[in-house]
C-alpha cells in the first residue's frame, strides 16, 4: 500500500511524533511505501528519501498549516490510505480547530482518511460535542488506544461507528545497564515535566525513604513547573535536563531500579501513555498511579499501583524488592503490542477501506 501519515515528527520534541515515527518505521517493514507529511523544526532537513520518507512542509502554529498539509498530499498523493495523528494540541488555536476539519474534509481526494485519537476529552457543551461527530462523519475510520477512550466518545455521542481499538505500540529504546554512578536504589520520573506528572508526590515519597537518589530527567514546560524542580532539587533530586537522546533514555530507563508514574488524573481526559508502554519495552521496572492514562498498567499488575497523590503508599512501593512476577506481565504486555503487531492491525483496518 502507498501510506501516508500526517504527524508532528522528530527531531520536533514531541510524543506524538515519536509515535508517528515507530509507527511509520513499522509499516515500511512490512513492505508498505511510507510517507509522513511532517512539521518543520530547527535544522531537521525539509526531504528525507528513503522508506519511510518524510517530507517536512507545515509548522505547528502557522495560520496556514491546513493549506500546506493538502498541498503536499496532493502533490505526493493519491494514497491508499491518508492517516492523520489527530491530537487536540497538534493544530494551532484551539482544539479541534475548524482548519483541522477542513483538511480532513479535502485530504480525502487523495486516499481514504484515518484519524488516529491520542486523545478524548469528554465534554457536555454542544459545540465541542459537533466537532467531535463531524470528525467521526469525515474520516473512513477512527482508532482509538483503549476502550476507555472509545467509551467516552461513546458517552458525548450516543453512538459511534467506524472506530477501532489499537493498543499503542511498545518499542524498546537502545542503550545498557550502567552504574550511573548514583546513590542506589535509582527512582528515575522522566519525559516533560509538568505538575500533573507528580513530580510533587515524587518528591514527598523520597523524602520519606530518605535514601537512594532521584533522578529527574527531561525538560519543564513552564515557570511553574521549573519552581517545581527547584524545590526536587533542594531535597536532594538530581537533575538531568533536556530532550534526551534514545540512547541516553535507554540507558536510564535500563539502569534505575524503578521508573516512576506518581500522575495525577485528568478527570475528563482519556489517553494512554506512550510513555509507560517504553518503559515497559526497554526494561523498565514501573510503579503507577491508578490514573485513566495508566490504566494498562493497574489493569495487569495492580500490586505495582498506588492511588494518586498518596505519596505514603508510593513510598512503600519503592522501598520493596522488584515484584518480578507482576513486571513479568507487563514485559509480556510489551511484547504483545510490539510495533509490528501493531502495523499488522492497522493493515487489517486499512484493507477494510479499500
Amino acid at each position: 500500500m502507498r501510506i501516508a501519515i500526517v504527524s508532528s515528527y522528530p527531531p520536533m520534541p514531541c510524543g506524538i511524533g515519536v509515535y508517528a515515527k515507530d509507527l511509520a518505521e513499522a509499516l515500511a517493514k512490512r513492505g508498505h511505501e511510507v510517507t509522513v507529511i511532517a512539521t518543520e523544526y530547527a535544522e531537521a532537513p525539509r526531504l528525507e528519501d528513503g522508506n519511510p520518507r518524510v517530507l517536512r512542509v507545515w509548522r505547528r502554529g502557522n495560520e496556514d498549516f491546513h493549506r500546506k498539509i493538502l498541498e503536499a498530499l496532493e502533490s505526493e498523493g493519491p494514497f491508499d490510505v491518508i492517516e492523520f495523528q489527530y491530537e487536540y494540541g497538534l493544530w494551532p488555536v484551539i482544539p479541534l480547530d475548524s482548519r483541522g476539519l477542513w483538511l480532513l474534509r479535502n485530504a480525502k481526494a487523495q486516499g481514504p482518511v484515518v484519524s488516529t485519537l491520542h486523545t478524548v476529552r469528554y465534554s457536555e457543551d454542544p459545540w465541542w460535542k459537533l466537532a467531535h461527530k463531524e470528525l467521526l462523519k469525515i474520516s473512513d475510520a477512527v482508532i482509538v488506544h483503549h476502550f476507555i477512550m472509545e467509551n467516552a466518545l461513546y458517552r458525548m455521542l450516543g453512538f459511534l461507528k467506524k472506530t477501532y481499538v489499537v493498543p499503542h505500540g511498545s518499542a524498546p529504546l537502545p542503550g545498557e545497564r550502567k552504574d550511573l554512578g548514583y546513590e542506589r536504589p535509582v527512582y528515575l520520573l522522566y519525559g516533560l515535566l509538568r505538575r500533573d506528572k507528580g513530580l510533587e508526590v515524587a518528591v514527598k515519597a523520597f523524602e520519606r525513604l530518605n535514601k537512594g537518589t532521584l533522578l529527574l530527567a527531561g525538560k519543564p514546560l513552564s515557570e511553574d513547573d521549573k519552581e517545581l524542580i527547584d524545590e526536587a532539587k533542594s531535597a536532594g533530586a538530581v537533575y538531568l535536563p533536556g530532550f534526551l537522546s534514545e540512547e541516553l533514555l535507554g540507558t536510564l530507563i535500563r539502569s534505575a531500579d524503578y521508573v516512576l508514574f506518581p500522575y495525577e488524573d485528568l478527570p475528563n481526559d482519556f489517553g494512554i501513555s506512550g510513555a509507560l508502554h517504553t518503559a515497559i519495552a526497554t526494561g523498565g521496572y514501573p510503579i503507577c498511579s491508578r490514573v485513566q492514562r495508566l490504566v494498562e498498567c493497574w489493569e495487569r499488575a495492580r500490586e505495582l499501583t498506588f492511588w494518586p497523590g498518596d505519596h505514603i503508599a508510593l513510598a512503600d512501593l519503592m522501598a520493596r524488592p522488584r515484584m518480578e512476577d507482576a513486571w513479568g506481565r507487563l514485559k509480556s504486555y510489551a511484547s504483545l503490542t510490539s510495533w509490528r503487531n501493531i502495523a499488522t492491525l492497522r493493515e487489517r483496518i486499512y484493507s477494510l477501506l479499500k
